[in-house]
């Protein structure tokens, strides 16, 4: 550990020299990533705390040795052939788990590393980047700016996490000729563990000792010895196709159990979008409580489409969906209710 070096924008450090830097007061900003630096340097062998996004979930503390970090990186780094010449852009807070292992790639690789302060859109003024991580949001605006769409264009490999990509965003992005891929992983797993290509479904794994499995809710089980003692069980319902692959369906939170037959909100909520009928955003999908049925689906809206013909909406749509999905009724409630990451939650009725 203590030969290994990182070069962040056109600078070498090793570890006196992030000891100076963070030693000078650097932007606030920046200060989580010098300190997960000089961590990451240090020949000891003391583990290194992780905060988990609390996304789905109360935050809480993950302890990862400096092996199972650098193993993290070089499985990204072989999946997606990052070496020394490649330049990284990490836009990313490094408070969390996502900017942190951008820059253990970046040290493995021994990778320029071109660092800026998180935002929407952090690639004004950037250039001759090869690899790149974002959120949906900062795609989301990055597309929408007529001077950052072709930057984006022309970074050969980004990878996409931190919450689920819309489907009109996604419709978008097909459009574009360079690597793009979503990912599967999370704080427990070190980032992702998975990926697929935009337009495709399949998520394949970028691990070669990994294994996929199921359990009894169809919810998918991760077993990755070298990170975890532990086989890691998620809330997310997937449709099984190997040990290697699998088709993420939704959260199990949000199934829907109408007379026996379990439907997928998210599912649902795709098969709506591509009759055009309603747009993404403006409504979603759960469950209400139904004495024959159990549950049944049915639509949220907000009040302000009240006044809107809904009988015959709600008809167009049905007519779209087989028989067992058919939407009971529209929902209006004031407004809609997010995470602290931006994702929607799901009130149930």
């Amino acid at each position: 550990m203590k030969d290994r070096f990182l070069y962040i924008n056109g600078l070498k450090y090793n570890a006196p020299q992030v000891m100076e830097e963070w030693i000078s007061t650097p932007p606030v900003w920046k200060e989580k990533g010098w300190e997960f630096l000089i961590q990451l340097l240090d020949p000891s062998d003391t583990p290194i705390k992780f905060i988990s996004s609390g996304t789905t979930g109360v935050p809480k503390e993950i302890l990862f040795t400096k092996e199972q970090i650098l193993y993290s990186a070089e499985n990204t780094c072989r999946y997606f052939d990052i070496n020394h010449t490649s330049t990284l852009l990490l836009c990313l807070p490094v408070d969390f788990v996502a900017g942190r292992m951008m820059m253990a790639r970046a040290l493995y690789a021994g990778s320029p590393l071109v660092w800026t302060e998180p935002s929407l859109n952090p690639l004004k003024g950037i250039e001759g980047i090869q690899f790149a991580a974002f959120t949906p949001a900062q795609v989301a605006t990055i597309l929408a700016d007529p001077t950052t769409r072709p930057i984006f264009a022309s970074i050969p490999t980004i990878i996409i996490g931190g919450g689920e990509i819309s489907f009109p965003l996604e419709k978008e992005l097909k459009t574009f000729s360079n690597k793009i891929f979503a990912t599967y992983g999370m704080t427990e797993t070190l980032t992702h563990v998975a990926v697929r290509r935009i337009g495709e479904p399949t998520y394949q794994a970028i691990y070669s000792d990994i294994v996929f499995s199921v359990d009894e809710h169809h919810c998918l089980c991760i077993d990755l010895p070298k990170m975890s003692k532990e086989k890691l069980f998620t809330k997310d319902v997937i449709e099984w196709k190997s040990e290697k692959s699998f088709v993420w369906k939704g959260r199990y939170d949000h199934v829907i159990n109408t007379g026996g037959i379990k439907l997928q909100a998210e599912v649902l909520e795709k098969k709506i979008l591509d009759t055009g009928l309603l747009v993404e955003g403006k409504f979603y999908i759960t469950s209400q409580k139904d004495a024959k049925f159990g549950q049944v689906p049915v639509i949220v809206l907000l009040k302000q489409e009240e006044e809107k013909p809904m009988a015959e909406l709600l008809t167009s749509i049905n007519r779209m969906l087989n028989k067992h999905e058919t939407v009971k009724h529209i929902i209006f409630i004031d407004k809609f209710d997010y995470t602290g990451t931006g994702k929607l939650i799901r009130s149930k009725f």
